[in-house]
């Protein structure tokens, strides 16, 4: 069903970019701000662009500006970068957006989980039948996202689907995901997820993920590079090393707001991160300052403009 090839480019460190706005409109794109971070970690040896998913604030775009980021993002890679769109839980925008995503010529698709007034449905069915309809309607490989801790059986009725390659599991509920891995072994490229603190990645790849997702990476890629290194090799103890180093940022995340802080790092390194959109908001003076010590004390270059 899938080429070797393609599933071979997933197995990575999936960069979840953030989407910049304009300093003065934040309800204008950045889009030469987003290029410019783009061409920046394709440079720096990112190899997989997530564009438009939780960190890029999806829930706070609309249907244009995803198709507009997918575009940017195809544009700015040339073959350069695997680049994979996303399209939102609700199913209309998202029919909507897969044909556009198609006509450009991506190559994968992230699908956002669908909920139920910001719950998780009651029963699982209605989320099976959300990723059987977009199947149905693309001819696009998908990737769900699970962030509602699937059961494993779940995991099972989605092997079903033929157009689902892989899975990007936030590892909220870990021992459901090993349990998937365990039964359904190479039907999917299985990606996972990883916080500094604590720092459990090595467990992680034990545990069977082929890849995960990374946030610092925006604008600190070569750490979340070394750690993807550090596991091919499985060089568990300095993983476990290199997270300790990493955790404190990993803290100023948890503390000031993920996708903002991400925004303050991009920003004091010279790139473009600006404001976020409300509901978040920007990470005080404080936060910022915080950040730059502990980007300095990583041996990372400040260029803030």
């Amino acid at each position: 069903m899938f080429s070797e090839e393609l599933k071979g480019q997933l197995r990575n460190v999936h960069a979840y970019t953030v989407t910049p706005f304009l300093k003065d409109d934040i309800a204008q794109l950045d889009t030469d701000g987003f290029a410019r971070n783009l061409d920046f970690l394709i440079g720096q040896g990112v190899r997989v662009l997530s564009i438009g998913g939780g960190t890029g604030e999806i829930n706070a775009l609309s249907a244009n500006e995803l198709a507009n980021l997918c575009q940017v993002g195809l544009e700015t890679a040339a073959g350069r970068a695997l680049v994979i769109p996303t399209v939102p839980g609700n199913l209309k925008t998202a029919l909507e957006l897969l044909p556009q995503y198609e006509a450009m010529d991506a190559q994968v698709v992230l699908g956002m989980a669908p909920y139920t007034r910001n719950q998780i449905p009651d029963n699982l069915e209605g989320v099976y039948s959300h990723y059987r309809i977009l199947s149905d309607h693309t001819a696009l490989p998908l990737m769900p996202y699970n962030t509602q801790g699937w059961p494993p059986e779940f995991f099972a009725r989605l092997a079903d689907i033929d157009r689902i390659i892989g899975v990007k599991d936030p590892c909220l509920v870990p021992h459901n995901l090993f349990a998937a891995i365990q039964q359904l072994g190479d039907r999917f490229v299985w990606i996972g997820n990883k916080r500094h603190n604590p720092g459990v990645l090595h467990l992680r790849f034990q545990m069977g993920i082929e890849g995960f997702t990374a946030g610092i990476v925006n604008f600190a890629p070569q750490f979340e590079l070394e750690l993807f290194r550090l596991a091919k090799d499985g060089a568990w103890d300095a993983m476990v090393d290199l997270q300790k180093r990493l955790a404190p940022i990993e803290n100023l995340r948890t503390q000031f707001g993920d996708v903002s802080l991400l925004k303050a790092g991009l920003d004091l390194v010279g790139l473009a991160g600006g404001p976020a959109r409300p509901p978040r908001v920007d990470v005080p003076e404080k936060a910022r300052q915080a950040l730059s010590k502990e980007l300095t004390g990583l041996g990372v270059e400040l260029t803030e403009t």
